[in-house]
């Protein structure tokens, strides 16, 4: 008669319950998916957001130059771009926090200073007479808006890591 072991006792040889250590490096792929997020549906909903605008304002304007002046002057114009670009830093930051899947304020700040520094390199800076308000207000609220982003993943993260 084969002796089998009864499941009843302890095993004899050791059991590990404990997952293997997940690797928690910094993810730069994450970080740069996140900016890339910012930056690309920033500039999609910035061609939408002129188009309507000129579109609507279409006046004496003829040339792209003088409805982009036209357009620095007008208040509505710079709000809404701010408003939808401000949406969207946060959706970046929330992007890279979420790939990341830990460090989840740090990916999402180093995500929005990746997309700070490329979009003040790549894109047109405003001369109008609302330049100066919108360098402090975008580029002021930018990297906190962004590590909102982070505050919304981590907040889902730990919602369903507690269910």
């Amino acid at each position: 008669m084969s002796e089998e072991p009864s499941p009843y006792t302890t095993p004899k040889a050791r059991v590990d319950d404990a997952p293997e250590p997940a690797n928690r490096g910094f993810r730069w792929k994450a970080v740069l998916v996140g900016a890339a997020t910012d930056l690309g549906c920033s500039a999609v909903s910035g061609i939408v957001i002129f188009m309507f605008f000129s579109w609507w304002l279409s006046g004496d304007a003829s040339s792209v130059e003088d409805r982009l002046e036209k357009l620095a002057a007008h208040f509505p114009f710079m709000l809404i771009s701010m408003l939808v670009g401000a949406c969207f830093t946060v959706l970046g930051g929330y992007v890279a926090a979420r790939m990341a899947g830990h460090a989840f304020l740090k990916h999402a700040l180093a995500s929005g200073a990746v997309s700070l520094v490329l979009g003040i390199i790549l894109f047109h800076q405003d001369t109008g007479p609302y330049a100066g308000l919108i360098a402090v207000v975008g580029y002021g609220l930018h990297l906190p808006l962004a590590v909102l982003g982070g505050w919304l993943a981590l907040r889902q993260f730990s919602g369903q890591s507690a269910r």
